[in-house]
């Protein structure tokens, strides 16, 4: 679905002036803070804040991703990669997606639109990929951010006070705060009140990782924790709030994870057990969730249902409009059915590889790290990721969540990637330092000479 700003020029002199700079300096400053000006990009201006030019959109978002993009080729930054599984994954899905949805759609027009979310998702991955690379990186960013959550969270509560979005003069977010059964759902520069809350939800699993790992004053990850809860309660959503506690329950399975096998195992006979005797489906379980007051949940049971009955409607290339399914289903609030919709069953089935992937490689990082430190945070990369897949099943990713979403899954690829490469290499290095030692060491015994027969 088109977002409603599309093709339409929408830019502040602020945002402008904003853009500019965050470009330069990404192109300027140290490998270090490379990727600072799209976070600021992303926490701060909205999505919608473009300029379009022969009928193309270069959002100012993507506008730093492509100078992100010119900085790596021309400081041969991409050397030392090395392609992954999730890395082809992504690349294949992104390919096949363009085909698709330009052959769905039959005009040029859809091509572009597909390049351009190529750009935005894949270039966002893979800036993830080359620049958060170490646990550093990842602290450091993850320290931006928990600072940067701070003024975020006092902008949402005058929103929430005022009802009036101080975001709105840059344009592409309402002037005026929308209200459901009478409470208000800020979504600050976000372009929705979900998607902002799911942003800042998703950041917790990370505070607790660097808790365990020491790494960041607990005071400070305390402050950072209560301004990102206040963000999201501001929301008034029932996804962030249920992503909170998806990412507590995740980083509290730590305890398990020697046996986490027989824990998937146990969760899947638990779900057919339960679709076995229940009346209705098991995922009839997501129309009972409402914790904010006014939840849609039966809306995303009922997507699930009809994209199931549907079946021979999308599974070539997608489907152009779900709208005939059923009232109100034109909003494809599920991003595994997104996939679908935009890309047939192959793009649906590749996405889903995607992120198994990215599961198994995080998992191989767990079992080769050689620090309990190491080992938390690779742990709080699965957990946000696991938040990321309870939240598809609730809402489909757009805006600057889309492109957030990619960059932290790339730097998690590239945290296990590191980790494993540096446990192999300490571990020949062990093998070669043992190997030289005990060439070195002289034989401590003789042969005794034979014992002569006396009697002989």
């Amino acid at each position: 679905m088109l977002i409603s700003w599309a093709n339409e020029t929408t830019a502040h002199p602020v945002g402008i002036a904003l853009v500019a700079l965050c470009a330069i300096a990404t192109i300027m400053l140290r490998r270090n803070y490379a990727i600072i000006p799209l976070l600021i990009m992303i926490m701060a201006i909205p999505s919608a804040q473009r300029i379009v030019i022969a009928t193309i959109d270069f959002s100012f978002i993507r506008i730093v991703i492509i100078a992100a993009i010119i900085r790596v080729m021309f400081r041969r930054e991409y050397l030392g990669f090395t392609m992954k599984a999730p890395d082809v994954y992504i690349l294949v899905s992104m390919i096949w997606g363009i085909f698709a949805y330009g052959i769905l759609y039959g005009n040029v027009g859809a091509f572009v639109f597909r390049i351009g979310y190529m750009l935005d998702a894949a270039g966002a991955y893979f800036l993830g990929r080359i620049f958060i690379r170490t646990v550093a990186d990842l602290r450091r960013n993850i320290l931006f951010i928990g600072f940067a959550s701070i003024p975020m969270f006092i902008v949402f509560s005058v929103e929430r006070v005022t009802g009036r979005n101080l975001f709105a003069e840059f344009g592409g977010v309402p002037k005026y705060t929308a209200i459901r059964d009478g409470r208000l759902r800020c979504q600050g520069p976000f372009s929705h009140p979900i998607m902002a809350g799911v942003f800042w939800a998703v950041i917790l699993p990370w505070f607790g990782a660097f808790w365990m790992n020491k790494q960041i004053p607990r005071i400070l990850l305390i402050i950072f924790g209560i301004c990102c809860l206040g963000i999201l309660l501001n929301t008034a959503s029932s996804t962030p709030v249920m992503s909170v506690f998806f990412g507590c329950l995740a980083m509290a399975m730590y305890v398990f994870r020697s046996v986490m096998s027989y824990v998937r195992w146990g969760i899947l006979l638990i779900l057919l057990a339960l679709h076995m005797v229940m009346k209705a489906p098991v995922w009839h379980l997501i129309s009972r969730i409402d914790i904010s007051g006014g939840s849609t949940g039966w809306h995303r049971y009922n997507l699930i249902e009809k994209f199931i009955d549907n079946f021979n409607e999308w599974w070539l290339v997608g489907v152009r409009s779900t709208a005939h399914w059923d009232y109100g289903l034109q909003d494809v609030t599920n991003q595994f059915i997104l996939e679908a919709v935009r890309g047939g069953l192959l793009s649906f089935v590749l996405f889903i590889l995607f992120i198994y992937s990215i599961f198994k490689i995080i998992g191989r990082g767990i079992k080769a790290s050689e620090t309990n430190g190491d080992r938390w945070v690779l742990w709080g990369a699965g957990s946000v990721l696991f938040v990321h897949c309870m939240s598809f099943l609730a809402v489909s990713y757009f805006g600057q969540m889309l492109n957030a979403f990619y960059l932290f899954l790339g730097g998690s690829v590239s945290l296990a990637v590191t980790i494993i490469a540096n446990a192999r290499k300490n571990a020949m290095e062990r093998a070669r330092n043992l190997n030289e030692t005990t060439g070195d060491q002289q034989p401590t015994h003789q042969l005794a000479p034979p014992i002569r027969n006396r009697s002989s």
